[in-house]
C-alpha cells in the first residue's frame, strides 16, 4: 500500500473514530439502562407524566427518557435524576425535563416529579446520557 492510500485509511479510520465518540453511548436508543435502572427508570415514566402540566398526558408522552438513577445517588438509597418527557403540540415535537427524586428500596419509587426550570450553573438535562423507558 502506499503512502497516500496509507494516509486515506488512516484519516478516514480517525474521522470514523470521532463520529462514533460524538454520538454518544446511548445514541438513538441503543444502548439501555439495565437492571435496577431500567425497573426505576420504567416507574418514573409512568409517574413523570401526570406531573409534567402537558395537556393530555399521560397518553400524550411519546417517550421518556432519564439520567441513570445508580449515577445520581444523593445517599445509599436516594436518587436525584432529570426525565425529559417527549411529546408532540401543533404538529411539533416538543419536549418538558421534569426532575424526580426517589428511593430506590420503595415501590413505586417516588409519588411524584416536578417541573425542572434550568437557571445558570445549574445541572441541565444534556449534562448526562439520557436512557429511555422501555
Amino acid at each position: 500500500m502506499d503512502r497516500g492510500t496509507l494516509t486515506a485509511v488512516l484519516a478516514f479510520l480517525v474521522l470514523l473514530s470521532m463520529a462514533g465518540c460524538a454520538a454518544g453511548p446511548d445514541a438513538g436508543g441503543a444502548e439501555a439502562a439495565r437492571g435496577e435502572d431500567a425497573r426505576i427508570i420504567a416507574q418514573l415514566a409512568e409517574i413523570a407524566p401526570r406531573d409534567s402540566g402537558i395537556e393530555g398526558a399521560p397518553s400524550a408522552v411519546t417517550a421518556t427518557e432519564c439520567w441513570k438513577p445508580s449515577e445520581n445517588m444523593l445517599d445509599a438509597e436516594t436518587f436525584r435524576v432529570l426525565c425529559r418527557l417527549h411529546f408532540e403540540e401543533a404538529d411539533t415535537d416538543r419536549y418538558r425535563d421534569m426532575i424526580c427524586i426517589g428511593n430506590v428500596t420503595e415501590d413505586p419509587v417516588t409519588e411524584y416529579c416536578y417541573p425542572w426550570a434550568y437557571y445558570s450553573e445549574m445541572p441541565k438535562y444534556e449534562d448526562q446520557t439520557g436512557y429511555r423507558a422501555s
